[in-house]
């Protein structure tokens, strides 16, 4: 195992600050980067599989997005296998990630985490296969793969990464989705007019905060979905603030609100604010259960982004 820990070491120390390169022999063009791993020039189908040794990869939804960053995974790795690789077949590089902790009761496995990123010409990759149930999604095919103290590879694990369109009917859409089956809320703080009263409207699970006739036939967004309502998980993990009119004229506040984690110890969210000209805004972060203390009121919750409209 030491041998391992060193080499990765050494391996991760020539790539603290990588970042999305065009050279092609960095191995940094892959569509995938994963934070805590060290990139592995070739595709991860190549080496040959010699060892028993599988491995499992934890994330409740596999939803992407280009340019996403920090997804977070983790799994176990056994028997007698104390790294993970992970890649797309095909792809220009894999990424290897220690397992050093051994898992709870079985001392011939151990656990990983790291954190996925995803290239910003994701949707140009013709490593995108479509989705035969969904024709307006792609998918991505995941390769995970045991790899022991000395180099062996065990049989490829695949998971099936979705890539859902920005496609919604809109003149402006705000969306948020997560990936644990927790209940998070998409809240929106729309503008008006600074002479009115309400000084903004927040659109949110429970309606609106206040409920002023918008100036200037502006109109308001609607909420499609409250998803994973009180606890009651419908698999959804996605929430849309949407326009089908003209929106008003200002400053937008997107706010992330975690109401529970159902029993859940983290989510990873996802916010993206878009017209069909142009993406307005986008973050992305982790919440964890200090984020369920706040009262779940009109505009709670930390802010993720702001833009202006137009």
């Amino acid at each position: 195992m030491g041998r391992v820990f060193v080499g990765l070491v050494g391996l991760w120390s020539l790539c603290a600050g990588c970042q999305w390169s065009s050279n092609s022999s960095s191995g940094l063009t892959s569509l995938l980067r994963v934070q805590g791993g060290q990139a592995m020039h070739g595709s991860i189908a190549g080496p040959a599989a010699t060892i028993p040794a599988t491995v499992t990869l934890s994330t409740v939804t596999l939803t992407i997005f280009p340019g996403v960053s920090n997804k977070p995974i983790h799994g176990v790795v056994g028997p007698d296998a104390n790294a993970v690789a992970l890649g797309v077949a095909g792809d220009d590089a894999y990424w290897l990630v220690p397992a050093l902790s051994p898992e709870t009761g079985d001392p011939h496995s151990f656990d990983y985490s790291a954190s996925l990123s995803l290239s910003p010409a994701l949707t140009s990759s013709p490593l995108l296969q479509p989705d035969p149930n969904d024709p307006s999604t792609l998918l991505l095919p995941l390769s995970v793969r045991a790899v022991d103290a000395t180099g062996n590879f065990g049989s490829a694990s695949v998971y099936t990464l979705y890539l859902k369109p920005q496609g919604l009917d809109g003149t402006l859409v705000v969306s948020l989705d997560w990936d644990a089956p927790v209940d998070l809320d998409l809240h929106v703080q729309t503008p008006i007019l600074a002479n009115y009263d309400a000084g903004f409207v927040t659109v949110w699970a429970e309606g609106r905060s206040a409920e002023p006739k918008l100036p200037d036939g502006g109109v308001d967004g609607n909420l499609d979905f409250d998803s994973n309502e009180d606890c009651q998980i419908d698999g959804r993990d996605l929430e849309n603030v949407v326009w089908t009119g003209q929106p008003p004229a200002g400053r937008y506040i997107v706010r992330v609100d975690a109401f529970s984690l159902c029993g859940q110890v983290s989510a990873a969210w996802h916010a993206i604010a878009y017209t069909p000209q142009a993406t307005l805004g986008e973050a992305s972060g982790v919440l964890t259960g200090a984020a369920t203390r706040g009262a779940p009121t009109a505009g709670a919750g930390l802010t993720a982004f702001e833009f202006d409209y137009p």
